[in-house]
């Protein structure tokens, strides 16, 4: 790989900026869901399926379910994505927040909840 290449990979990694909001896991067969946040959705992601196929996962019952049931009957979804506004000074925790609060109280009434 050339020094040219390599500077522009790495001028396009910091330019790209993470994916914020709520992370939600599906387990299919049960129809249980999880909720989670993160000011980086992707790493969530990544991080949680790792630690799952690790066996150590925080939560016992959503690591028994995946233990169980197998990773191709559980979804990861995206379900709150916060924009990133330029120039704008704005706690995006709090939003973060709000935003998986607000979905919890709005599914839990049509979907159990890990």
């Amino acid at each position: 790989m050339d020094k040219s290449y390599k500077k522009q990979l790495r001028a396009q990694f910091l330019e790209k900026k993470p994916l914020m909001g709520v992370l939600t896991i599906l387990n299919k067969v049960d129809n249980k869901l999880y909720i989670a946040e993160s000011m980086n959705l992707t790493a969530l992601s990544n991080k949680i399926q790792f630690i799952l196929n690790s066996g150590q996962f925080d939560h016992k019952i959503l690591q028994e379910d995946w233990n169980r049931l197998e990773k191709d009957n559980f979804v990861f979804e995206n379900a709150v994505v916060i924009p990133l506004e330029e120039n704008k000074m704005i706690d995006y925790k709090k939003q973060i927040l709000k935003a998986r609060n607000d979905l919890k109280e709005e599914l839990s009434k049509t979907i159990h909840l890990y």
